[in-house]
């Protein structure tokens, strides 16, 4: 009787783990994006990563710093970006986290996590594994607010005329 009382506890037990992980998980993927103060070194990364999700690339362009830009035109950087979507399309997702951003006057350090997702032939949809790096991204403040400076295609330090 009381080895089926503790099966009783110990299926109980897993039926309550399996739930609360649904229940993660699902949280997880409701939260969205995070929000940043406007104007925020935070917040400028932000739109210039959804520019470059969208192939957007005078938006994404337009995020860089006047040295930046003076070094490149958006000519030579349109044509690298498409370069790289094309070389590094098939690598699967990309998820940008920014972790947080040390600010020092008109200059500003964002430490980012970047993560990879692809897929390495489990298939069934058990074969997804993921990488994580650690990035920083120099940024400076301009008349115009918080710019990116170094140069960047998506999130990779890739200079804009090497081929």
């Amino acid at each position: 009787m009381s080895t089926n009382r503790s099966l009783l506890f110990i299926g109980g037990g897993i039926l309550a783990l399996v739930v609360l992980a649904v229940a993660v998980v699902l949280l997880a993927e409701a939260r969205g994006p995070a929000t940043f103060a406007p104007g925020s070194p935070q917040e400028t990364m932000q739109r210039y990563l959804a520019a470059w999700d969208e192939r957007d690339y005078e938006a994404s362009y337009a995020f860089f710093s006047e040295g930046i830009r003076a070094d490149a035109t958006l000519d030579e950087y349109e044509q690298r970006a498409r370069a790289y979507g094309g070389e590094f399309s098939g690598f699967g997702e990309v998820a940008v986290y920014i972790d947080n951003a040390v600010v020092d006057g008109d200059e500003a350090t964002l430490h980012l996590t970047v993560e990879q997702f692809y897929d390495d032939g489990g298939g069934l949809g058990g074969g997804g594994s993921s990488f994580r790096t650690e990035r920083e991204v120099r940024m400076v403040q301009e008349a115009d607010g918080w710019k990116i400076d170094e140069q960047l295609i998506g999130i990779e330090q890739i200079p804009f005329g090497e081929f």
